[in-house]
């Protein structure tokens, strides 16, 4: 394999939220800066604030920009299936033909004599019915699903049939509300089982008779009306027209929460072409996700597993933190990235779309390809070779199946039982199983019941599930199986087959650190191993294989003896070519380049101050003082007609440069007025987002208080207004909604300094709470790097390059540790070392090194956190943001806000980088 070259079917393929008005110029230009980052495609994905007509006329001539510019590019273009998510209602076409085609969801009551709707039955003093959601659709029915596919798969065919990849599908679902139901089942039931399902309804909910039996046929037919009618009869349809197949279920986490939302997950992944995951946050908490995904497909042969991350992990995500992320999903059989998202536009509601903003409005955009050619690199590895692994523990959620009853309540289940907790006891149980082999450095694959039906076999003492043979089986605590696994273990076992336990497996000795995990591609011409520390610990490590390592940027090969220190979420990738182990070498001493004391700013981008808080009036009366700007947003709303609204903003300054800009969103909709003049709107150009346009007000700034009037006449349509009350209900409405005209925050922007003579408060995570005012001061010309927000750039989003001189002292390196930053770049005497985006932040400089004085340059680059916030959490610094992170007051995206949840003073993240 060429380790250097990396193909762009093996590059990211992130979701490219279409969020505003196309424009193909604008597509295309796009498309461009994607390719420039090291990008290997995208998904043309439809979602709120979309402002074209979704797969009308204007849509698919962007689309057909996309795929001309792709066939000149090379690069893979690929719809997405849905308007907004999850898939399966066509943007409402589906679903709006009526309840057979609705989504239902199975209730009970005590028969007392109430009267209800949609009922089913009546069992044994019990009542059945069903609710109906009207926004989403019946993914159990067959024939509902060809109507989606019909309404949204064929006209792409007719279009660009070969000429895009193939379609994304998100998170669609059988239920998110209870027990499913669909008016098939009771035919669907009698024609599996060859009894009649109503009469056995009350096991559902009430463990009685033989309630195991029961929920084990349901949940097991459910899964299968859900794999062969939606993900099947999509996956036919795509490869008989030439197109693949991708994306990803809902709740795939843990037992609990597969149940009603998928059956269980992983007979599903079969119909896909490439099958994919999700992971939200900035977390690595214990899943069972990438364990099922990765397993089925090496089981089938799958070489590529997408993951669609990175969503709500906020702004100040690092790129060491980005990696940590995607690395732990890696080294458990992930290969494909899918970041979340890239924002068309970042205006209005937009910009609070569950960030990071992972796209061209970032500071550290034009330094991302480094991120992006390492882990394709390691991600084209891992789709070669065979994974060695022999292990299977087998999927025990048919026996979470017999626990799950709803948690009906207790005047209709006398023993009330919480059958929520006793299956996330379970669940953790398996996963504590899992983490053991793992901490032993046994690789394993997961055996689901379903998959082991249509793809098991024994042969000799081995069993197999499709192309994987496996010597060992783990069977952990259950209650039940199905008929076939039971008969495949017989016969396994009575072969010779082991069946072991995880106490009893030997330790793999591949490495000497529990700490550390591993996985492994064994290939014709070499094998390689990927190890990876999740933690934030430091460890010394011996390592039994490999006689290189791959350096993950560029695909370079060093010689490598066996010993490595792993850093706070570092990785190594260990080559096998067949050639000797290198003698270490030894490591000359170097003292750490001194990063204290004063540095010169050498070069800064534009400086910036968020406006967000305002006096605002409606129709000339006043409503709020020191108003946080989307209460005013949402308080128009509400009022459910047009509104004048005037906003007054307040800023201070004791220095007024040559050019100060008011950066604002559709600037050709407001009147304003800077200290009472109506300003000149010539457009200036953009600030972070193409979006957010620049106006030229320093003429009109005076020393001390300035004012900033903002008028605007407020107005949406009835549409608006009914996608709004649809929105409260279910979120395949909300996720695709778009307003005709916003009310945002807006930013000052120019060469200065921000004074912070207010008081600063230590926060968790690194982050920081400010009282006081905000001061727009002349440009300081030193500061030093630590808490850098708090010398005169709070809110700053781009790069400060400073430099300082010092004395050579022996061997030196650049050695420290950093927050608040993503990408730092150095300079030693003019000459430049690579970049850093992730450990180890360290690089020997001795040969840069001359006689007595040198100079060291630094750029900075952080990202839009303490632009864009959200700023006013009481808890400071959130690793899960979405669009209720940024919100006040009750409204569409938050509800049951405490007044202990804000605090109007402004939360930043500190912004520092000093020795280790």
């Amino acid at each position: 394999m060429d380790f250097k070259n990396v193909p762009k079917k093996y590059r990211p393929v992130p979701f490219w939220s279409w969020n505003e008005k196309l424009d193909t110029a604008e597509t295309v230009r796009q498309v461009e800066e994607m390719e420039k980052a090291g990008i290997g495609g995208f998904f043309m994905h439809a979602r709120g604030g979309l402002q074209t007509e979704y797969m009308g006329e204007e849509w698919f001539e962007n689309v057909e920009a996309c795929a001309q510019k792709c066939a000149e590019n090379g690069m893979h273009a690929w719809a997405y299936d849905e308007n907004g998510w999850p898939s399966g209602f066509g943007g409402g076409v589906v679903n709006g033909l009526g309840v057979e085609y609705q989504q239902k969801y199975l209730r009970i009551a005590k028969d007392d004599g109430k009267v209800y709707e949609n009922v089913i039955a009546t069992v044994d003093g019990y009542v059945f019915y069903y609710d109906i959601n009207p926004y989403y659709v019946d993914t159990l029915d067959g024939k509902v699903i060809k109507e989606f596919i019909e309404r949204i798969y064929v006209p792409y065919y007719e279009k660009f049939a070969g000429r895009i990849d193939g379609f994304f599908t998100d998170e669609p679902q059988i239920s998110r509300n209870g027990i499913p139901w669909s008016f098939t089942l009771p035919e669907e039931y009698e024609k599996a089982y060859g009894e009649k399902l109503v009469p056995h309804l009350p096991e559902l909910f009430l463990d009685i008779c033989d309630y195991k039996k029961t929920r084990v046929k349901f949940w097991k037919l459910i899964t299968d009306l859900f794999s062969k009618n939606f993900m099947k009869q999509i996956y036919d349809w795509c490869t008989s027209h030439g197109f693949g197949f991708t994306g990803h279920l809902v709740l795939e986490e843990n037992f609990l929460c597969q149940i009603v939302s998928n059956g269980t997950c992983m007979p599903h992944y079969e119909y896909m072409t490439i099958p994919g995951m999700d992971w939200l946050g900035r977390h690595n908490d214990r899943s069972l996700t990438p364990y099922q995904v990765g397993s089925v497909a090496r089981q089938l042969g799958m070489k590529q597993v997408l993951s669609e991350t990175f969503a709500m992990c906020g702004h100040n995500v690092g790129h060491d933190e980005l990696k940590w992320i995607y690395e732990y999903q890696m080294v458990r059989g992930i290969n494909l990235l899918c970041q979340h998202l890239e924002g068309y536009s970042n205006r209005g509601l937009r910009k609070r779309d569950y960030p990071p903003a992972m796209y061209i409005q970032q500071p550290w955009w034009k330094d991302y390809k480094m991120f992006n050619d390492a882990m394709s690199r390691i991600g084209m590895l891992l789709t070669e070779g065979d994974d060695g692994v022999d292990v299977l523990v087998i999927h025990p959620m048919t026996t979470a199946w017999t626990m799950y009853n709803d948690n009906v309540p207790k005047h209709l289940n006398e023993s009330n039982k919480d059958c929520f907790n006793e299956i996330n006891a379970y669940s953790h149980e398996f996963l504590d199983m899992l983490l053991a082999l793992e901490r032993k450095h046994v690789n394993f694959h997961l055996g689901d019941e379903t998959m082991m039906e249509r793809h098991g076999r024994v042969e000799g003492s081995s069993l197999f599930i499709g192309k994987k043979k496996y010597s060992k089986i783990i069977i952990p605590r259950h209650e039940i199986f199905f008929d076939n696994t039971e008969k495949l273990l017989a016969e396994y076992k009575a072969n010779g087959g082991v069946i072991t336990t995880v106490e009893d497996i030997a330790e793999n000795k591949v490495i000497d650190v529990p700490e550390i995990t591993y996985c492994a591609r064994y290939c014709d011409d070499y094998d390689m191993y990927y190890f990876v520390n999740s933690s934030e610990g430091t460890y010394d490590a011996n390592i039994s294989v490999g006689t290189k390592i791959m350096d993950p940027i560029t695909g370079e090969l060093y010689p490598f003896d066996g010993k490595h220190t792993f850093k706070k979420y570092a990785s190594l990738v260990v080559i096998d070519d067949r050639t000797e182990r290198s003698v270490a070498v030894e490591r000359k001493p170097a003292s750490p380049i001194d990063l204290s004391g004063e540095w010169k700013i050498e070069k800064v981008t534009e400086n910036v101050i968020t406006l967000d808080y305002c006096d605002y009036y409606f129709d000339g009366k006043p409503v709020e003082k020191n108003g946080y700007i989307l209460n005013a947003m949402y308080r128009a709303i509400d009022l459910g007609k047009p509104v004048s609204i005037t906003c007054e903003y307040g800023f201070e300054t004791e220095y007024i440069p040559d050019s100060l800009y008011l950066v604002c969103e559709t600037p050709e909709n407001l009147d304003i007025k800077v200290n009472g003049v109506a300003i000149d709107k010539t457009d200036c150009g953009f600030f972070a987002d193409r979006s957010f346009r620049k106006l030229d007000i320093a003429k009109y700034t005076v020393l001390g208080h300035n004012s900033i009037v903002v008028n605007v006449d407020f107005t949406q349509s009835e549409q608006v207004y009914r996608n709004l009350e649809k929105s409260k209900l279910f979120e395949s409405e909300k996720n695709k909604l778009t307003f005709d005209i916003e009310i945002e925050q807006m930013y000052l922007v120019g060469d200065f300094s921000v004074k912070t003579e207010g008081k600063f408060e230590e926060l968790d995570k690194n982050a920081c709470r400010y009282s006081g005012k905000f001061v727009i001061s002349k440009p300081v010309d030193a500061i030093t790097l630590s808490n850098i927000e708090r010398q005169g750039f709070p809110f700053f989003a781009g790069d400060i390059t400073v430099s300082k001189k010092f004395e050579k002292s022996g061997n030196m390196m650049l050695d420290f540790v950093k927050c608040g930053i993503n990408v730092v770049k150095a300079k030693i005497n003019g000459k430049e070392i690579p970049q850093f985006m992730w450990e180890p932040y360290t690089a020997d400089v001795s040969d840069l090194l001359c006689d007595g004085e040198n100079e060291i340059e630094l750029t900075l680059v952080n990202n839009l956190r303490n632009m864009q916030g959200p700023l006013h959490l009481s808890a400071g610094e959130s690793y899960s943001v979405g669009p209720g992170s940024f919100y006040k007051e009750d409204c569409l995206w938050v509800r049951g806000i405490t007044p202990d949840r804000w605090n109007d003073d402004y939360c930043f993240v500190n912004t520092t980088i000093k020795n280790r």
